[in-house]
């Protein structure tokens, strides 16, 4: 079986969870109104969900002007489609990144070449025949300036990017493509409402490209891969985008403060991000022994990300939350750092 890396970790304690620093999702949790929605729905499970799934489709493409969308069960699952479609392909991966781009990818055979974050401004021509990038950027939380990429994207017309906005929502320093997908006909843009919903355990996710690249894919998925309810959702989050609004500058704001005590803590590398999330490496012991001992003292959870391309055996990453729980991390890092 195949282990995804993306998401929280709390299902693999045993400890009560006081505090989940280790979801990429806003904290403030469950709309209730959505939650309230759900429930009335419940009777939909009944039937076929095809009904519902033209319905949120239909509603995708006209909001973004295009021809094209398709839903997935989860972002997961487009990768896995668009890593199929072109089997055997040489592949860029952007990093460091989620496992699942590398993992599909060496399932259908991929040649693959890993490309530093930092390095992707100082090309002009891809070499390969895939360009994965996400933007911004899991686990770092770095941003590649929108209008380089799709500088990028168009000055290599031959090749097939894909870009993963699942954050996009929540930066100030990047804006989604999807605007300039008419004259773009060499990218799918991956997307996601379950992290500004809270949902990401209902599985939905959106690919976003133009007919003739979409069908590429859509032909590979399995008919009725999201269910009624992930897809009552998407249609609740897409039909009331007010209700979804969250404070992002005090977000931000409240990361950027969470970062800067962490970096006042010597035993900790803290790395800058343009997100709600953020990397850090502890310099004592592993990511795993530090996860352990925070859920076991603390029932504080973060990310543990040491097995990812390019990261260290104490690498973390943090997702920032309320004010209460980031003091309570604070303390028990402190803690950490006097053992």
């Amino acid at each position: 079986m195949m282990k995804a890396n993306t998401g929280n970790d709390t299902f693999s304690a045993d400890t009560r969870i006081v505090a989940d620093f280790s979801t990429d999702s806003w904290y403030g949790g469950l709309r209730p109104e959505l939650k309230s929605y759900l429930i009335t729905t419940i009777d939909r499970v009944v039937d076929y969900p095809d009904k519902a799934e033209s319905e949120l489709q239909a509603l995708l493409e006209k909001q973004a002007k295009l021809t094209a969308a398709l839903l997935t069960n989860g972002v997961t699952q487009a990768i896995y489609l668009i890593a199929q479609a072109f089997a055997g392909a040489t592949t860029t991966i952007v990093g460091p990144a989620i496992p699942e781009y590398t993992t599909a990818c060496t399932l259908y055979g991929h040649q693959i070449r890993h490309l530093p974050r930092e390095k992707v401004t100082d090309i002009l021509q891809v070499e390969t025949d895939l360009f994965f990038i996400s933007n911004p950027g899991n686990p770092d939380g770095q941003v590649v300036e929108d209008a380089w990429l799709e500088h990028l994207i168009s000055a290599n017309r031959k090749r097939i990017f894909v870009v993963d906005e699942t954050y996009i929502r929540f930066t100030r320093n990047a804006s989604s493509l999807v605007p300039h997908l008419h004259r773009l006909p060499n990218v799918f843009i991956l997307q996601s409402p379950a992290r500004i919903g809270c949902f990401p355990g209902l599985r939905l996710g959106y690919v976003l490209a133009q007919k003739a690249l979409l069908e590429k894919i859509r032909l590979l998925q399995t008919p009725r891969s999201v269910n009624q309810l992930a897809l009552a959702a998407g249609l609740f989050t897409e039909k009331n985008p007010a209700l979804f609004k969250f404070p992002l500058d005090n977000l931000l704001g409240d990361a950027y403060q969470l970062r800067e005590n962490i970096k006042k803590m010597a035993e900790f590398k803290v790395y800058p991000s343009y997100t709600h999330f953020f990397l850090f490496e502890t310099l004592t012991g592993t990511s795993a022994e530090l996860n352990a001992w925070l859920i076991e003292k603390y029932g504080i959870v973060v990310k543990d990300v040491s097995e990812m391309e390019g990261l260290t055996i104490g690498s973390c990453r943090i997702t920032c939350r309320n004010e209460l729980d980031n003091k309570l991390l604070l303390t028990a890092l402190k803690k950490w750092s006097v053992i």
